[in-house]
């Protein structure tokens, strides 16, 4: 698991980190997660996992419904939903079985009810780290400026040295850093 603490989500981070665990639980090959920044601040996640039913779909939505083994709730999709509800943005999910989902999830990101961004640098390298993830491209926008993180790449560039803690830690920095040069803050 990647992160466990559930309810305190206090920065959009954790909040994509809990969502990315559906993508993994889900076997997904491939996830993708793409923030684009304008006046609102979109958040895609995409994967080819298992996908789900229209009625396991519609049941996502309810906290109190899971296919995890590891805990009896589902609060991710269900605050997402809220938070964009909140934010004054808006939310979709779309799955197809045995072929992977999608979540779209807009939010007013200048609204008092918008959390802070959070560490995505660590948010990030949680993810290309965990032992199951395969490939993992995480994008961030805000034209005219991206950044990219393609997990592929990273692990040919650092093979076995991926790992160590000064790499990971130097990793963060540097993804931080390139993220805030997109969002305008450096």
């Amino acid at each position: 698991m990647l992160y466990s603490s559930g309810l305190d989500m206090d920065n959009l981070a954790l909040y994509i980190l809990d969502l990315v665990q559906n993508s993994i639980e889900a076997k997904a090959e491939h996830i993708r997660v793409d923030m684009v920044e304008t006046h609102q601040l979109c958040l895609t996640i995409k994967d080819d996992g298992c996908g789900m039913s229209e009625e396991n779909v519609a049941k996502a939505m309810s906290p109190f419904y899971t296919t995890r083994k590891t805990r009896k709730v589902g609060m991710g999709l269900s605050l997402i939903k809220m938070l964009a509800e909140q934010t004054e943005g808006n939310f979709s999910l779309t799955s197809t079985l045995n072929q992977g989902t999608e979540l779209k999830v807009c939010f007013n990101h200048h609204h008092m009810d918008m959390p802070q961004m959070g560490n995505l640098g660590e948010m990030i390298m949680m993810i290309a780290i965990h032992p199951q993830v395969k490939h993992f491209d995480f994008h961030y926008t805000n034209a005219p400026k991206a950044y990219q993180f393609d997990l592929d790449a990273i692990r040919t560039m650092f093979q076995d040295t991926l790992m160590d803690h000064e790499v990971m830690q130097g990793l963060i920095q540097y993804i931080n850093q390139e993220i805030d040069i997109v969002r305008g803050r450096l």
